[in-house]
């Protein structure tokens, strides 16, 4: 915490403030329908919240990773990671991705509506048969003159429903291994391009997980990314900001978690006292919060490292890994400490305990993490 500054602290407090009035009176409506409506984004983009990485020319903020992950930290209270991931991914990682990499043309396009919220992005990467393993990528973009015509489908995608403009990996030389992928910016008007289905989930429910399916949908050669056959070194440049970015999530859902669940330890009497007053109880939550602190601190660690420039696989991986275990684990014994309540979807627990469960997933795997950590480490 210790990186965070004055001005990052009001910035959370303008953040909360605009949570209270606009999220936090809708969120459990939107949890229940499955579904949150896109005009949230127009309101975030309204109020500055979609331009924290990305350049003032454009409309941005203009900010780094520490701002950003500030922003991670109290967005991460909301109780729907779905929607929280869905902003984020927008904000955080495919606009910067477009402004990194996309052409002058591509930018002055799509970043000013990305910024206002009137047009919303997905990044798609994995497949039916290539999640953590991409190299088994199997969508293609074939060369057609001036043009290239993409074939392919991509599962799992957030914000694949209600994307505007999608970032889609596909291979443009089979042949040519690491070097033979290619990002394109694909307008989801396009013929060819569908979104078939979304997926019923454990939880992130408000989030629209969709399945996306290219059908010969043709693009100008300048929608590419940056130069054919860059796709795979574009993908892996932002991995470890995208990897805190969740890690930083399932945080700041932790502490809500946590927090709200000493508040109701307080108040829930049972013989003759209150439920905090039990030793055992003291004890759990003492461990939850010594837990807590000790991933905070691993993980702002980890984003140090990051800002100075510095090689951090090894601090973002065992940072996640520990995280979003520890999410889980802390979910569920505040789950246990509300009793029957606990597991009604009166109070929040079950819900934290399906939301965070995915974090182990998404944006690599903890098999994948402890893996890349070894590496780093018996290098």
């Amino acid at each position: 915490m210790s990186l965070f500054t004055e001005e990052h602290r009001l910035f959370q407090q303008s953040l909360a403030k605009f949570i209270e009035a606009e999220i936090a009176p809708n969120v459990d409506r939107w949890e229940r329908d499955f579904y949150f409506p896109s005009d949230i984004f127009t309101k975030l983009g309204q109020a500055g919240f979609l331009g924290v990485l990305l350049p003032e020319e454009f409309g941005g903020v203009g900010g780094d990773y520490a701002l950003a992950a500030s922003w991670c930290e109290e967005f991460g209270r909301v109780p729907s990671v779905g929607f929280t991931t869905a902003v984020n991914m927008h904000s955080l990682v495919i606009a910067p991705t477009v402004n990194r990499f996309g052409s002058d043309e591509l930018k002055a396009k799509w970043l000013p509506k990305a910024i206002s919220g009137e047009a919303i992005g997905a990044y798609a990467f994995t497949e039916p048969n290539a999640g953590s393993d991409l190299s088994r990528l199997e969508t293609t973009a074939r060369k057609d003159g001036n043009d290239f015509i993409l074939n392919g489908s991509k599962i799992f995608i957030t914000n694949g429903k209600r994307a505007n403009f999608i970032l889609v990996l596909a291979k443009t030389d089979k042949s040519a291994g690491y070097k033979g992928f290619t990002t394109f910016l694909v307008d989801t008007t396009l013929p060819g391009f569908s979104c078939p289905r979304t997926l019923d989930k454990l939880g992130w429910h408000a989030s629209d997980t969709a399945e996306l399916v290219l059908n010969d949908v043709k693009v100008s050669a300048n929608c590419v990314l940056g130069d054919v056959g860059k796709g795979w070194s574009q993908a892996m440049a932002s991995l470890e900001w995208e990897r805190l970015m969740l890690t930083l999530g399932a945080l700041g859902g932790a502490r809500q978690c946590l927090e709200d669940t000493i508040r109701y330890t307080k108040d829930r009497k049972m013989f003759g006292q209150t439920l905090s007053e039990f030793g055992n109880t003291r004890e759990v939550l003492s461990l939850l919060i010594a837990k807590l602190e000790s991933s905070s601190a691993m993980t702002y660690q980890a984003l140090g490292k990051l800002l100075r420039g510095e090689r951090c696989r090894r601090e973002v991986s065992l940072a996640k890994y520990l995280v979003c275990e520890f999410a889980i684990e802390l979910a569920d014994r505040c789950l246990q400490l509300h009793g029957g309540y606990g597991y009604t979807t009166e109070f929040k627990p079950e819900r934290w305990l399906r939301d965070l469960r995915l974090n182990t997933i998404g944006g690599g795997t903890s098999e994948i993490m402890l893996r890349v950590a070894a590496g780093e480490i018996f290098a």
